[in-house]
């Protein structure tokens, strides 16, 4: 039961970039679960083939899912400075223009622009995907959409699919994992602060006041904001001894994480990042395993018709809908809470239909199908 044409696969090296794939993988006793339905070299969300209102669930071929700007640790900006590799010199030249411009540069690294920030949450679904305005700037456009920096990108772009081959059950952990890594950034650049000896006067201007929020207070959205003026004071107050051999700063940086292991990332991420990465483990136990819940009802649901004797499901996420056989739809109705072994000899027994258990162990991932009283997955933008 295919959820699209058929498309070429293609394998980078790593799920994830080679630094992070070093730690996850002392974290974790087995291997990542391979994406193969989010095919970046072929983009899986054009319209290809796709039903007539598709354009709402589509992206823009010039754009893919590019459209928005990471933030990139100190770290990650030290590893692509560093990293002499002619293939990442485009890459490399896209970090040095953002360094350049000074936008949301600062010891803790280069953060997202703040209209750019502003433009993301007001679109929201609207325009992911959709807009060149707000395509990454280290996008290879001549290398048909390319990561220039994809051997160094950050926790967010590493774990972000549009599909996912066990649905809502693969979404789980990958979400799981991205917000242990977001902490991990957070975590492992402020140690960076420490151990290069940035100033006090530096560190209360980079460091949250009051509740513990990510990052340092934004600038306001001012006129100055809005043309990319920076406001040279606070600049230089930021960078302190450092002011001018920002890059050096950053290779420092570089240098300092690169031989870090796992233990080494817990112990300075402290309890946070241990109790995330439990999360981590346990949803990555859950994608690993094949059983079949005890009882199952039915999930919410949103059905399009694709033909006469099919129907398109949309449940966890919109960009990955189920296409369905209207049977099988109509027999959904039979998982009202009960045994699971029950419903399906019941449904054989008056439907003559022989719902085998790896498709509802599918149905099951995709939230078509959920224990009863669990909290159903919702399609989200």
């Amino acid at each position: 039961m295919s959820k699209s044409p058929s498309r070429p696969r293609w394998n980078p090296p790593s799920t994830l970039p080679p630094l992070y794939a070093g730690w996850i993988g002392d974290l974790l006793d087995g291997p990542l679960p391979h994406e193969g339905e989010a095919t970046c070299e072929d983009c899986a969300m054009w319209t290809r083939g796709q039903a007539a209102d598709a354009p709402t669930l589509a992206f823009n071929a010039e754009t893919k899912c590019c459209t928005y700007i990471p933030a990139l640790p100190s770290f990650l900006v030290g590893r692509i400075l560093q990293d002499d590799d002619p293939a990442l010199a485009p890459g490399r030249a896209s970090v040095e223009a953002r360094l350049d411009a000074r936008q949301g540069v600062t010891p803790m690294g280069i953060d997202r622009p703040v209209v750019h920030a502003v433009l993301y949450n007001i679109g929201a679904g609207n325009v992911f995907g959709r807009s060149r305005t707000l395509r990454c700037p280290h996008y290879r456009e001549d290398l048909g959409g390319a990561c220039g920096i994809w051997r160094h990108r950050n926790g967010v772009c590493s774990t972000w699919f549009c599909k996912y081959s066990r649905g809502a059950t693969g979404q789980r952990f990958w979400h799981s994992l991205e917000q242990l890594l977001a902490i991990v950034e957070r975590e492992v650049a402020r140690w960076c602060l420490l151990q290069l000896e940035l100033e006090p006067e530096a560190l209360a201007r980079l460091l949250p006041r009051g509740t513990d929020r990510s990052s340092a207070d934004k600038p306001p959205l001012d006129g100055a904001t809005l043309d990319g003026r920076v406001d040279e004071a606070a600049y230089r107050a930021c960078w302190g001894r450092w002011l001018g051999r920002e890059r050096e700063f950053y290779r420092q940086c570089a240098h300092l994480v690169n031989p870090l292991r796992w233990t080494d990332v817990t112990r300075i991420g402290g309890a946070s990042v241990e109790a995330l990465a439990r999360v981590v483990v346990h949803a990555h136990h859950r994608v690993g395993s094949s059983t079949i819940p005890e009882r199952l009802a039915v999930g919410q649901l949103q059905m399009n018709p694709a033909g006469r004797e099919r129907v398109l499901v949309t449940t966890y996420n919109p960009y990955d809908p189920l296409e369905l056989p209207r049977l099988l739809v109509e027999v959904l109705s039979y998982f009202d809470g009960g045994a699971t072994s029950e419903t399906l000899a019941r449904i054989r027994q008056e439907r003559s239909i022989n719902v085998q258990p790896s498709l509802v162990r599918r149905l099951v991932d995709f939230g078509v199908l959920v224990p009863p009283n669990q909290d159903t997955p919702r399609p989200s933008p």
